[in-house]
């Protein structure tokens, strides 16, 4: 009997010793991710000398609508895709989020060519903008959600909580998180790139670049969902075919770049 409490302490001793290592090493990276935010505007600031005001509603130009368009529709059509096929819901899903986000860059570069000439910057000062309000809200908030988790566990608190959340959180590791970093650094990048297809729509008149726009950005999102469904279960796997998909994205915007005689970007 003795031994069997024993264990039991020294087994309790190791989950806690766990949680308080987790619960450090995602302090750690939401302060790395929060460097990366501070260095990469100052950076890209002083190469571009891009508008604040327009940085600013890149910011904007992320958060508002996800949470009061996107993110009403889809608690509304994903219940009812609850018990469908996986790839509805992924379908669903990223063509919305390429619909929403893309149709807001496409409005604001339209009514501020009204306004004054669009330059090159503003992709930057749009593009980067609305690239680290995702990179805050989805990557920061996500890792801070999974703080106050553990320390629900911690605590013995854990069953008020969605039990699919709980369950998630403890199979997290390090690996995972870090994977999380880099997908939502490669996401910026691919933020950044978006915004040129749409200064692109407008500046030279072509609704091709807005709608090729939508149809990258999904394309995506259908891989996140893929992992997300359990359709692809190799995390790995996953953020190298994320990493090539954004280079060749990349790539192809340079060409369209020089094709459209536009310089100074890439």
């Amino acid at each position: 009997m003795e031994i069997g409490i024993l264990t039991q302490v020294v087994l309790m001793l190791r989950f806690n010793e766990r949680i308080n290592q987790m619960e450090t090493f995602l302090f750690m990276t939401i302060l790395t991710m929060l460097v990366i935010a501070v260095i990469g505007f100052i950076i890209l600031k002083k190469r571009w000398q891009f508008s604040i005001k327009l940085f600013l509603v890149g910011l904007i130009g992320f958060a508002l609508p996800v949470m009061m368009i996107e993110g009403p529709i889809n608690a509304v059509a994903l219940s009812g895709l609850a018990h469908s096929s996986k790839w509805l819901p992924i379908l669903y899903g990223g063509f919305m989020a390429g619909l929403v986000e893309e149709t807001t860059r496409y409005l604001v570069f339209k009514v501020l060519a009204k306004k004054r000439s669009l330059i090159t910057s503003d992709i930057v000062a749009y593009g980067f903008g609305h690239g680290l309000s995702e990179f805050i809200f989805l990557g920061v908030m996500g890792l801070l959600t999974n703080i106050i988790v553990l320390q629900a566990i911690h605590s013995g608190q854990a069953g008020q909580l969605p039990s699919l959340l709980v369950s998630q959180v403890n199979h997290l590791t390090g690996f995972a998180v870090v994977m999380s970093l880099f997908e939502r650094l490669v996401a910026l990048v691919l933020q950044v790139l978006l915004t040129a297809w749409d200064f692109l729509a407008v500046t030279k008149h072509k609704l091709s670049f807005y709608f090729g726009a939508i149809l990258l950005h999904a394309t995506i999102d259908f891989l996140a969902g893929a992992y997300q469904q359990g359709i692809v279960r190799n995390i790995l796997l996953i953020e190298v075919m994320l990493a090539i998909y954004v280079l060749g994205v990349g790539l192809v915007t340079r060409q369209i770049w020089k094709k459209e005689e536009t310089h100074g970007l890439i």
